[in-house]
């Protein structure tokens, strides 16, 4: 009896597969973009893409056609400018944030440049004492060597090795004030911008 059951059963489930596999219909296009109408779709069709019919002829799934190499390419370029885009914008909020928060009024962010400039112009000051030092010393020690030729007398190793090391420190310390000029003018740009978003910000507490 049992086993006339296990048995029932069985046959059963496998006519509700047969019924399910004979009610699923595919449609799809061949090479000409003729429709064609059947229970499985040619191996060399499916990857043009195709529909899954229902008994009632309603569309139950779409599978896309594959991309080709091209538009594979070109949809990795377009995920990948979305991503930039979104991060960027994550990161334009997170800016606002903090503006928000490190300032509380346009005269924070102008003591803040005043702030910044006093300390790069302080550093300036600096290379400026000490280039015109150098100088001065390269100055000495070209005069030294000048005198020693009036002279026709060797200039020593010694003192060519310290002129050129002179003549090196003079460079290094003028490369060192342009970038002080720079980081001033960047500082200055960045204080405009930031005050511009600030005031825009404040306008629009929603933002």
């Amino acid at each position: 009896m049992l086993a006339s059951c296990r048995t029932t059963l069985a046959l059963g489930l496998l006519a509700l597969s047969l019924t399910a596999q004979a009610q699923t219909v595919y449609r799809w296009t061949d090479d000409e973009g003729l429709t064609h109408y059947g229970h499985a779709v040619p191996a060399e069709y499916r990857a043009r893409g195709y529909e899954r019919l229902g008994p009632d002829g309603r569309v139950l799934e779409r599978i896309a056609p594959e991309m080709t190499p091209e538009e594979r390419a070109e949809k990795a370029t377009r995920e990948a400018l979305q991503a930039r885009l979104e991060l960027e914008q994550e990161n334009e909020a997170a800016r606002d944030r903090l503006l928000r928060a490190a300032y509380r009024s346009e005269q924070d962010l102008q003591e803040n440049l005043d702030w910044r400039i006093h300390g790069l112009d302080t550093q300036q000051t600096a290379l400026e004492a000490s280039l015109a030092h150098s100088r001065q010393r390269f100055e000495d020690l070209v005069a030294r060597a000048a005198s020693l030729n009036r002279q026709d007398e060797k200039v020593p190793d010694e003192l060519d090795e310290s002129i050129e090391a002179a003549r090196e420190e003079i460079r290094r310390l003028n490369d060192a004030i342009r970038d002080i000029e720079s980081r001033k003018a960047e500082t200055r740009a960045r204080f405009e911008a930031d005050l511009e978003r600030y005031r825009a910000l404040t306008r629009d507490p929603s933002r």
